[in-house]
């Protein structure tokens, strides 16, 4: 069975999946300490596009990678439009988007890849890394679904993709849903509470209505979206942490009124 633990690495405390690891696919989701940058980015921010000075943000990649024994360049790193769109990344895409934003796949919200070497790499601060592993086919994918991802079933997107690209079957795939805002704080408008029932019929239990307020379960949504593209339920992990809630380790887009950093996953195949 899947299971996650915290490490620390020269005090940046990660979250990681041995059982991942020990199959050649070692992957992180970074908290907010032990970096270069200050207020009110401090102190781990990893993203480039959030107005960090570049300087810090890279000697914090740097130091992150150092976790991997690899380097900056060997990062890939997307746009993140909270679109739907997957990048099949391969060794031409060796460090886009590493030192330079503009230099990031244009367009995409999620990558795969089965090319050793190379870190899928996305940033967080509320939304949720989602990240694919095939030790069969040895695929591996990191997906970047916030709410507006998550109603355009961009993890299904990225599922289709790797069968597409790599054969892999999907009942080979595991999945894990890191940390990100939970129900207890995602509160939304009657509009958009609307537009999930009508997206997502079949799901129960993913809206919750107190007093006239919604709340949408958007990891239980994308647990669901994960069982529809034909993953076994005990392939799937979801992190219990919810960024708002746990601020003091977290980036918070909400919590901190959308002035804040963001977290690194990545993923890669040795």
């Amino acid at each position: 069975m899947l299971n996650w633990q915290w490490r620390n690495f020269e005090g940046i405390e990660y979250m990681t999946i041995p059982q991942w690891e020990e199959q050649g696919a070692p992957m992180l989701f970074a908290g907010r300490h032990a970096g270069n940058s200050t207020e009110p980015y401090s102190s781990l921010n990893m993203a480039l596009h959030v107005g960090d000075e570049d300087k810090n943000v890279l000697e914090n990649r740097k130091h992150v990678m150092k976790i991997f024994g690899s380097e900056i360049n060997n990062m890939v790193c997307c746009e993140q439009v909270h679109g739907s769109g997957v990048a099949v990344v391969d060794k031409i895409h060796q460090g886009r988007g590493a030192l330079d934003y503009s230099a990031a796949l244009a367009g995409f919200d999620a990558m795969i890849t089965n090319k050793s070497g190379l870190f899928l790499s996305l940033f967080f601060a509320d939304c949720f890394p989602i990240f694919l592993f095939d030790p069969v086919k040895k695929a591996i994918a990191m997906v970047h679904s916030g709410w507006k991802g998550t109603i355009k079933k961009i993890v299904i997107n990225a599922v289709e993709s790797m069968k597409r690209e790599y054969k892999v079957n999907p009942v080979d795939i595991q999945g894990f849903i890191g940390p990100g805002i939970l129900r207890c704080c995602f509160e939304i408008s009657d509009q958009l509470a609307e537009s999930v029932n009508q997206e997502f019929p079949e799901f129960d239990e993913i809206l919750s209505n107190n007093n006239g307020q919604y709340s949408w379960d958007l990891a239980r949504t994308n647990y669901n979206l994960l069982l529809s593209a034909g993953l076994p339920g005990e392939n799937i992990l979801v992190s219990d942490l919810c960024t708002k809630c746990h601020n003091d380790k977290f980036f918070s887009y909400r919590a901190e009124a959308g002035k804040t950093g963001r977290m690194a996953a990545i993923i890669g195949l040795k």
